[in-house]
């Protein structure tokens, strides 16, 4: 009995089908895509192929760019496939790169390829690629141990802790393009020497890039948006120079359209901290008044942000998706939502605690 069903065991192995039907050595790994405007043709598809290495060091990941033309990225992807040995692997890929000056012309048509392909996974990241997606593949910092590892970590929550980092998955960034009161975004990787930075975002409307949200504003950016914890705020006020470590930070908001009156948006913000650094001791100062300076100073950072997205008529926050869940008037609610944000006034308030000014007396 055993012996008959060892052998039917065997035979069931045989029937196994493997690696897709393709074995792992015949495949070439894609860890990233990039797509540049071209210069013959309408895009430049690059891809970065991981190189199998026993040796796994940092400053040693092996990779190959291949890089390809064509009025279409499936026709660029058929025409790289012909010129490698081995089958092009797109499942692996975790990050999708999208250089700047593609950012300018209708960025839906740019990705749809990437939005209809089955062979690739929707939980991939996004980021648009300064100057170019190519130059950003080409990187390889020291650190790096396997290809592409650096530029991946730099998006993933294993790593993220910079309140500076915003990260964009492709099923988002889709769902962004189409779903109205909640416009899309994408973090800007901007080359640096042998590595890259990722401390700007770009907002888009549906169709275009609209405005590009530079470092001293991208934290408040990724607040609102990721409501992070662990950031840093520096306060100055005169001669006084402090920064504070917000350990909490949580906010609310709420429409209001009175009669008569242009609509407003209540948003409530509540952050708790410690003094982190200060030109000056703080222990015996009034703890009162400093909470005052820093509630006066992060208010105004939140509303200029906020007025300067308006003024381009884009809704990264999603504030219309939220206006448009709680107010219904059939069809006409988005351009009801419309006329009311562009009008709209900031109120922001922030309730903020210092707990200690972090040294002992």
């Amino acid at each position: 009995m055993l012996r008959r069903l060892g052998v039917l065991f065997v035979l069931l192995l045989f029937g196994l089908s493997g690696c897709g039907f393709k074995d792992i050595d015949k495949r070439f790994f894609v860890v990233a895509i990039g797509i540049d405007q071209g210069k013959e043709k309408l895009y430049k598809v690059s891809l970065k192929l991981a190189i199998p290495t026993h040796r796994i060091e940092p400053g040693h990941a092996a990779f190959q760019i291949i890089s390809q033309e064509a009025d279409t990225i499936s026709e660029a992807l058929e025409l790289m496939n012909s010129n490698v040995d081995k089958e092009l692997d797109l499942g692996h890929s975790k990050i999708f790169i999208i250089g700047r000056n593609l950012a300018n012309d209708e960025i839906l048509t740019t990705t749809d390829w990437i939005f209809r392909g089955s062979e690739v996974q929707r939980i991939e990241y996004m980021a648009l690629a300064n100057p170019s997606a190519e130059e950003i593949l080409e990187a390889s910092p020291r650190s790096e141990r396997v290809p592409a590892d650096s530029l991946i970590l730099s998006f993933g929550h294993e790593k993220i802790g910079s309140s500076l980092a915003v990260t964009e998955y492709l099923y988002d960034f889709y769902n962004r393009m189409f779903e109205l009161g909640k416009d899309p975004f994408l973090p800007i990787v901007s080359k640096k020497g042998k590595s890259f930075e990722v401390n700007q975002v770009a907002l888009f409307n549906k169709k275009e890039l609209k405005m590009v949200i530079q470092p001293g504003q991208t934290e408040l950016f990724s607040q609102l948006v990721r409501k992070p914890s662990n950031f840093v705020v520096s306060v100055k006020k005169d001669h006084l120079r402090y920064s504070l470590l917000i350990q909490s930070f949580t906010y609310r908001y709420q429409i209001q359209t009175p009669k008569q009156q242009p609509p407003i948006l209540q948003m409530d913000i509540k952050v708790r901290g410690r003094i982190q650094e200060a030109n000056q001791a703080l222990f015996d100062k009034n703890w009162g008044e400093l909470e005052r300076i820093a509630e006066k100073n992060i208010e105004n950072r939140y509303k200029n942000l906020l007025e300067s997205i308006q003024k381009h008529q884009i809704d990264p926050i999603g504030f219309g998706l939220h206006y448009m869940a709680r107010n219904h008037y059939g069809k006409k609610e988005w351009e009801l939502w419309q006329e009311i944000y562009s009008k709209m006034r900031f109120n922001i308030t922030v309730d903020l605690e210092i707990e200690s000014t972090g040294i002992i007396k």
